[in-house]
């Protein structure tokens, strides 16, 4: 099984994150898969976990929390083809793939960020170098706040 999280919303928008099997951590830390340049993403701010069954999603603690759906996430959530997901500035729309299903290609396949599981750090997709912004482009409806009910920081 293969998920894609296409970027819907924010920069780089178009391009999307293949994800194989394994386990897999986003959020700002050299540690993680993948890496936000955004003062709203926790350094570890959410786990993808993908097996060939099913790809299960859950926020780590982060300080701003992660939106399933337009719904906060508050537990393991498994994921389905068009859920949408928000991390900090931007929004992702989920497409898991079957094993035959990701071997078909079309022309209007977004561009490609290849992700793969590893122990290493500092060895994982960098979403800033693909022109993520350094502050928020998704407009919610009503403030931001974070999960004690605060207002984040002010972005630089």
């Amino acid at each position: 099984m293969n998920v894609r999280f296409l970027v819907v919303q924010g920069r780089p928008a178009g391009k999307h994150l293949l994800f194989g099997l394994g386990e897999y951590y986003l959020g700002r830390g050299p540690e993680c898969h993948v890496r936000f340049n955004s003062d709203w993403v926790s350094r570890q701010h959410c786990l993808l976990r993908v097996t060939k069954d099913q790809a299960i999603f859950r926020d780590l603690g982060s300080r701003n929390g992660t939106l399933v759906n337009g719904q906060l996430l508050n537990e393991e959530h498994v994921l389905s083809t068009g859920d949408q997901i928000q991390i900090g500035p931007l929004v992702f729309e989920v497409h898991v793939e079957l094993p035959e299903q990701h071997a078909e290609k079309t022309e209007q396949t977004p561009e490609l960020l290849q992700t793969e599981p590893s122990g290493q750090e500092g060895t994982g997709t960098d979403i800033s170098t693909a022109g993520t912004v350094h502050h928020p482009v998704v407009q919610p409806e009503g403030p931001i706040r974070n999960r004690e009910g605060e207002a984040p920081a002010e972005l630089g």
